[in-house]
């Protein structure tokens, strides 16, 4: 239930510490370890031996990139993550003025959130989620926080 619809989630690092102490709470609980047995995180990560839940959640947001990228361009998903890309770039449609962003601190997108899961600029990680196995090869990086 954890990840229940991950793949659309946009994180912050307040957020992903967050998950990772709850996750981390439910391994402790798995494996019987309470507070008063003084036993630290990397141990109880040794014993369990899962990857990171952001992981987990990183590479499952760039699995439904790559699939979106793949569908039929008449697909309205397909069409909007399209555009989305076009105009992460600072590359506007149309070259409307309505398109400005807005004052204050830049929210962050789920473009920006594949471009730093995956690694590559928006446009990068268009072209290589075309090919499916140089995507399945291209993986985020693995994330083991304590």
């Amino acid at each position: 239930m954890l990840l229940y619809g991950c793949e659309t989630w946009v994180l912050l690092q307040t957020d992903e510490r967050r998950l990772e102490a709850f996750h981390m709470s439910c391994r402790r609980r798995v494996l019987d370890i309470r507070r008063y047995h003084f036993v630290n995180n990397t141990t109880v990560l040794d014993r369990t031996k899962e990857e990171s839940i952001i992981s987990r959640i990183r590479s499952r947001r760039t699995a439904v990139f790559g699939h979106i990228r793949r569908h039929a361009e008449q697909a309205p998903a397909h069409a909007a993550l399209r555009l989305a890309v076009d105009i992460r770039p600072r590359r506007k449609p149309d070259n409307r003025q309505q398109l400005r962003r807005a004052r204050g601190r830049p929210r962050n997108t789920r473009i920006r959130q594949v471009e730093v899961d995956s690694g590559l600029s928006a446009d990068a990680a268009w072209d290589t989620a075309g090919d499916r196995c140089r995507w399945r090869a291209q993986r985020p990086p693995r994330v083991t926080r304590t």
